[in-house]
């Protein structure tokens, strides 16, 4: 089985997590959290990205279905199978006041009949809002070698219509340079909208961190992520022992950027982490023992607060392991929400209140928005090296401490300008849009014949 580069589409077996789990254990997110939240929406399938306006609105986008347009690929095992695509994933607004839903636009969503990719992330510039989406797998669909499919592998900008149009081909990159692994595969994921006018955009599958001038399109290759550590030989790096870095998110804070990474198979805890990009691309190590990092925002106090997806062990997920993190430096970093299910994406208000979306992978209806009053001003606990050791074993997982006054003290970020913000966009369509689930491949693999190794490959989708 060809081994693959582990981006963001996001790290469940949908079998296992849908086939193997009662769905009502993917619901009520308010009922399994540690500090509990208000659901202020719900019924969403697969939430990837949310996004507050100033306004306090909230925009979220999804993986969508697929479509009725049809090309010829491969799944995860390399077996032939029809890959549909179609505008079917969304970008969705929802009130604050009363929680309605109303669809804003449509993306192209690409599936292969068991798992869907479709939007990313969102990023509002100069009142234009901006979209990254599914990417470009050509060694998934071979017809796709010298171009990916309609309406993927790019930046996307959203009319105030609703249209949707290309800002810049950010797979051209990919294509032209493919600056890190040996094999091509790019997904534009984490984007920030920065003061000096450009939209900054972590590239899951290519490694890269892009800046893209959204006036003329041009994009450039600002700095690119080397692989960590691995415990598995890997082809696309010569056989040693790597995983590629997967950058998922990306920020700004004190005229410094910062990315997250979510790392590669098979996310040990405490093997993901914050970097510092210096202006000349230089990549420098700000925050360490993380893990399986989804999201990075600058928060309206200037901290830097981080989305853990979850924590994954030999014996497999461990449910309500999702968490929100205040990101310090070294390995000083706090859990200020534990407990959550598959978390994928923050944003906050004005008042310094968090909005996470949950079930990012789950059964379908069981994504939800979910609100965190005052999370800026909550203290923290320590992380103890990714909530609990579940390497370990001295740690329940998902417990956490009361934090030193020394780590209580630890040095957060200034806060950074993310350029002028536009009022509500208009929207169209119907009012209630669904978003969809975005599930992802999980393999098992007998080792030793006493245990089994989580091994969780990079969606295979063009």
């Amino acid at each position: 089985m060809k081994h693959r580069k582990f981006a963001v589409r996001l790290l469940l077996a949908a079998a296992l997590l849908i086939g193997l789990l009662p769905a009502q254990a993917l619901f009520a997110q308010d009922a399994s959290m540690d500090t509990p939240g208000e659901v202020i929406a719900e019924g969403l399938n697969g939430p990837m990205g949310i996004l507050v306006d100033p306004n306090g609105d909230l925009w979220v986008v999804d993986s969508g279905l697929g479509g009725e347009a049809t090309a010829d690929g491969m799944d995860f095992t390399g077996q032939p199978v029809t890959i549909q695509y179609g505008p079917t994933a969304r970008i969705v607004k929802i009130s604050v006041a009363d929680g309605i839903m109303v669809d804003a636009a449509a993306l192209t969503s690409v599936s292969n009949g068991a798992e869907n990719e479709g939007g990313s992330r969102l990023a509002l510039l100069d009142g234009v809002l901006y979209v990254t989406g599914a990417g470009w797998h050509p060694a998934v669909v071979p017809a796709t070698a010298d171009a990916p499919l309609s309406g993927t592998g790019s930046l996307w900008r959203v009319e105030a219509d609703g249209t949707v149009s290309e800002v810049s081909p950010l797979w051209e990159l990919e294509r032209d340079f493919n600056p890190v692994s040996a094999e091509i595969d790019t997904h534009p994921y984490g984007i920030f909208a920065g003061s000096d006018g450009n939209l900054w955009v972590a590239d899951a599958g290519m490694n890269a961190l892009l800046k893209v001038d959204p006036a003329t399109g041009e994009a450039v290759i600002a700095a690119t992520f080397d692989p960590i550590p691995g415990v598995f030989p890997n082809p696309n790096y010569g056989g040693e022992m790597l995983t590629d870095a997967v950058p998922t998110g990306v920020t700004a804070a004190n005229g410094t950027m910062y990315v997250s990474y979510l790392s590669g198979a098979p996310f040990i805890p405490g093997s993901a982490k914050v970097v510092a990009v210096a202006e000349d691309g230089t990549v420098s190590d700000y925050a360490t023992g993380l893990t399986m990092l989804t999201d990075l925002r600058t928060g309206p106090d200037g901290a830097l607060y981080a989305v853990q997806f979850g924590l994954f062990t030999e014996q497999g997920p461990v449910l309500g392991s999702g968490a929100v993190i205040r990101v310090q430096p070294g390995d000083a970093s706090e859990v200020l929400i534990s407990g959550l299910m598959f978390p994928t994406s923050i944003d906050f208000n004005a008042d310094g209140d968090a909005f996470v979306t949950v079930n990012g992978v789950g059964a379908p209806g069981s994504g939800q928005v979910v609100k965190f009053a005052g999370l800026t001003g909550m203290a923290g606990a320590p992380l103890a090296r990714a909530m609990g050791g579940a390497e370990t074993g001295t740690e329940e997982a998902g417990a956490v401490a009361t934090p030193s006054a020394a780590e209580e003290s630890a040095a957060t970020p200034e806060s950074a300008s993310e350029g002028p913000a536009p009022e509500t966009m208009p929207v169209t369509g119907n009012d209630g849009g669904q978003i969809v689930m975005l599930a992802a491949i999980l393999i098992v693999a007998a080792l030793a014949g006493t245990f089994v190794v989580i091994r969780f490959y990079r969606r295979r989708l063009a």
